[in-house]
């Protein structure tokens, strides 16, 4: 059996992954300084070819990791959004597909991009998180930002996808 990971996934996995990294090594940039200077990471440094390969892939698994992380994490807050009807939703997997047959791009499209929000806005909430543990003022601010536009993109996109499936034509 084949499995293959569509490329908007695998896209969506890394950049989420490695956004969050590149934000944490900004945010603990006095520890991944301190972390440079050690023996430890002076001695990877002369590393041969083939296991520094095998030390940058093991990097990228572990950057789709984490994104992949992020957004399993958002689909649990998706939850409660929908429980504390901070965004709509609709439930009715039947009408869902029924309209995906009807609008199969127009409705992949919305799925596509109200993940993606959905994806984003946990990420950033997460880094705010971060960034107020580590008394970043400027930077939670930008990241509450980030966090709230995507919110209501996600929830722009929740309304047209129950909107759509709502309109029976």
């Amino acid at each position: 059996m084949e499995t293959k990971i569509p490329f908007y996934n695998l896209l969506n996995m890394f950049l989420t992954g490695l956004i969050f990294t590149g934000c944490c090594v900004i945010l603990f940039s006095h520890q991944v300084v301190a972390f440079i200077d050690t023996e430890f990471f002076k001695s990877i440094s002369k590393i041969n070819v083939g296991l520094e390969t095998v030390i940058t892939i093991s990097f990228f698994a572990v950057i789709y990791e984490i994104g992949f992380i992020i957004n399993r994490i958002g689909s649990l807050m998706e939850n409660l959004l929908k429980k504390i009807k901070a965004i709509p939703f609709d439930d009715d997997y039947k009408k869902f597909n029924e309209k995906e047959k009807q609008f199969p791009d127009k409705m992949k499209m919305l799925s596509r991009e109200y993940t993606l929000s959905r994806t984003s806005m946990t990420l950033f909430l997460i880094l705010m998180i971060i960034s107020l543990t580590q008394f970043f003022w400027v930077f939670s601010i930008v990241m509450t930002i980030l966090t709230l536009i995507f919110y209501f993109s996600m929830r722009k996109h929740s309304g047209k996808i129950v909107k759509m499936m709502e309109d029976t034509k």
